[in-house]
């Protein structure tokens, strides 16, 4: 039927409610408005058929005798929109107002990211192919992996410590822990310079490996931004020919015999705690101080000098550990050593001062850095204190005050 026959207003009714269809001519063509009252206001909608119009008018009117009228005021364009919402939901099973609030509560988190970033951020990172491994798991696979290696203890132990202080203080999956995260775990062990790299390196080697397992993403870096910080060197000390001379003489027997090592040899004390005489007696005319018992690993041989090899020859137990007791007894009987010396006890000097004096008496600091375990580099910026060769000379002259034979010795 066309709308030239059709007598307007349309009343269209629902029970008391009525709906009207008016017809408008215009330059731009004929238009339809549907009129309706809603909470004692007047509401119009203009359509350019006349059949969306009545259907319009028929919902309107039918909305309005239920009493419904929030969808009363729901246009076409809303209608459409609330379709299509609802069908883009279905496969998910839950109402369409929880997806809107859980959606929006998201993007307020978010800000400017958008949902659909984030989430691939998320699948990215905690994924079906991210394993859900529980840090204390991680870190006790990674140790066993490192101890299987053949690592030196005093590298295991280190590793131990350090990423023991991890795991107490993070009790969840490995990839739960973000970057955030770990910077406070780093502020929070207010560590000086030296300490603070050191975790930092421990940190970095664990989470690379656990990149190869798969426990965290290969694309997060859990230390983004944090650098190394600057160490402060300070300035090293070592003892005079006079001092070290007093300062054994002042120790029983065993504790010289450690004393002499760093002294003489460059070994250091936690080497030292680790060494048994079999260590000394293995290879004639040098001290041996194997890879695992080494700082860095590394095994090396160091002369025995003349002096040493008569300091070694005083003990009366040329077997078995060279320090038969407690770490912690060491470190208390070398300052009551020194004290009854009357010296000056200078922290890691005597390893200092074998480094100082016996670099100037070979004028080769590559070889001084092979025998004291460390690089040439190192020598140069941590140990190196510039002494005379005959300064250096009288160090190595230091001998016990009745000296021993070497041909008693079995050195």
């Amino acid at each position: 039927m066309k709308s030239d026959s059709i007598k307007f207003p349309i009343a269209v009714k629902r029970g008391s409610c009525l709906v009207k269809i008016y017809q408008d001519q215009r330059p731009a063509g004929t238009y339809y408005r549907v009129i309706y009252y809603l909470g004692g206001k007047r509401h119009r909608l203009v359509f350019r058929s006349l059949s969306d119009a009545k259907a319009e008018a028929e919902a309107k009117a039918s909305q309005l005798s239920r009493g419904d009228m929030d969808a009363a005021q729901i246009n076409n364009r809303d209608r459409l929109i609330y379709g299509r919402s609802l069908e883009t939901i279905r496969f998910l099973d839950i109402p369409l107002d929880t997806a809107v609030l859980e959606y929006a509560s998201a993007r307020k988190t978010l800000g400017d990211v958008s949902l659909l970033d984030a989430v691939q951020f998320y699948m990215r990172h905690n994924g079906h192919s991210i394993e859900q491994v529980p840090v204390s798991k991680a870190i006790k696979d990674f140790l066993k992996e490192k101890t299987e290696q053949g690592l030196s203890k005093v590298y295991l132990d280190d590793l131990r410590y350090r990423l023991g202080r991890f795991e107490a203080a993070f009790h969840c999956n490995l990839n739960q822990v973000s970057c955030d995260d770990v910077r406070k775990f780093l502020a929070a062990q207010k560590l000086a310079p030296r300490s603070y790299n050191n975790f930092l390196r421990t940190l970095k080697t664990f989470l690379g490996y656990a990149k190869t397992r798969r426990w965290i993403s290969k694309e997060l870096d859990l230390t983004e931004g944090m650098t190394p910080r600057k160490e402060i060197l300070k300035p090293v000390e070592i003892f005079e020919p006079s001092e070290v001379e007093k300062l054994l003489i002042a120790c029983n027997t065993e504790l010289s015999a450690c004393l002499a090592l760093a002294a003489f040899a460059g070994v250091r004390m936690e080497e030292i705690l680790r060494m048994t005489w079999e260590d000394v007696y293995r290879r004639k005319g040098f001290v041996e101080i194997e890879a695992q018992k080494a700082k860095t690993a590394r095994r090396r041989l160091v002369p025995i000098s003349p002096n040493l090899a008569n300091w070694l020859a005083l003990s009366d137990a040329p077997k078995g550990p060279l320090w038969p007791w407690s770490k912690a007894y060491l470190f208390e009987a070398i300052p009551n050593a020194a004290k009854s010396a009357d010296v000056r006890w200078k922290r890691n000097a005597l390893r200092h001062s074998f480094i100082s004096y016996r670099l100037a008496i070979t004028q080769n600091k590559n070889q001084v850095a092979e025998e004291a375990g460390n690089s040439s580099r190192m020598i140069d910026s941590h140990y190196r204190e510039l002494v005379t060769p005959e300064q250096a000379k009288a160090w190595f002259e230091v001998f016990p005050p009745i000296p021993v034979p070497i041909e008693k010795s079995t050195l």
